[in-house]
């Protein structure tokens, strides 16, 4: 009879179609890894609404951005970025991305858009306060959905800022966030002038911005992505097997992959969001 922990793992592979289990690299696939990926803004997130978004298909690497603002505290504008990142380990996107947004804050400063920078301060930032896992009926069971609620988990980083403006002479609040989901990175930026409110109620502000916007914002991938492989290692134990299988499957899941537009559920012309479509091609996407 299968343990319970294998039958867990069974029926997880059940839910994402497409999905095979392998011991060897799998063969390259004619269709292109991304083909077309969907970025869905809500015009409405919590207190925030969208004011505009913006999207150039001639920079389309640059990816997309919404610009929101708190029907609350209106000081504030908070924009979302969404670029292109590829199948990478989360730690290790956040690291890159990080270093690639501190260089474009140099950049601004040398472009005389900034001056009397500040960085107050950077950590990491988890979308979710750390919660207590389920257990399963048994040990195996437990182990599965833990390397399930790890897999899912979304750790950014955030980098607290001053700064003086240039163009309007006056000196601001500034907080940047990085994620990394569904093969892209996320980030936010949220600036207020300093006279406007305290450092203190900015970032909790910013934080709420973070919390309430990044979850919002999704992105729906169509391509050769939708046929993953599962790799397990033959020498395991069943009960390891199923732990990397739900370990896997959580993963792939996160990158949101369909097989086509109306598998992902993707509506253009939907009244509560703002829709955009980049479309690659062949070759945009090399890593898989």
């Amino acid at each position: 009879m299968a343990r319970p922990s294998l039958l867990l793992s069974l029926c997880l592979l059940a839910t994402l179609p497409g999905s095979a289990i392998a011991e060897a690299t799998p063969p390259v696939d004619a269709r292109p890894y991304i083909e077309v990926s969907y970025v869905s803004a809500p015009r409405a997130v919590a207190d925030f609404e969208l004011e505009r978004s913006s999207y150039d298909p001639a920079t389309k690497q640059a990816g997309a951005g919404f610009r929101y603002r708190s029907r609350m505290e209106p000081q504030a504008t908070a924009s979302v970025f969404v670029y292109p990142a590829g199948r990478t380990g989360q730690a290790e996107a956040v690291e890159t991305g990080m270093q690639a947004l501190h260089g474009e804050l140099k950049q601004a400063v040398a472009a005389g858009i900034y001056a009397q920078l500040q960085e107050l301060g950077e950590e990491p930032f988890p979308l979710v306060a750390s919660a207590a896992t389920g257990k399963g009926t048994n040990a195996i069971d437990t182990a599965v959905i833990q390397a399930m609620a790890k897999a899912e988990q979304i750790r950014g980083a955030r980098l607290r800022l001053s700064m003086q403006h240039v163009s309007s002479n006056q000196p601001v609040h500034s907080n940047a966030y990085l994620f990394y989901k569904q093969l892209y990175y996320f980030k936010l930026r949220i600036s207020a002038d300093q006279a406007s409110m305290s450092r203190e109620a900015f970032d909790a502000l910013a934080d709420r911005a973070a919390r309430s916007l990044i979850p919002a914002v999704q992105v729906a991938n169509v391509g050769a992505c939708a046929a993953s492989t599962i790799y397990v290692d033959p020498t395991g134990t069943p009960e390891q097997s199923a732990v990397q299988m739900a370990t896997q499957l959580a993963l792939l899941k996160g990158y949101n992959c369909h097989g086509t537009a109306s598998d992902a559920g993707v509506d253009p012309g939907a009244a509560d969001a703002s829709v955009v479509e980049i479309r690659y091609d062949e070759g945009d996407w090399k890593s898989q």
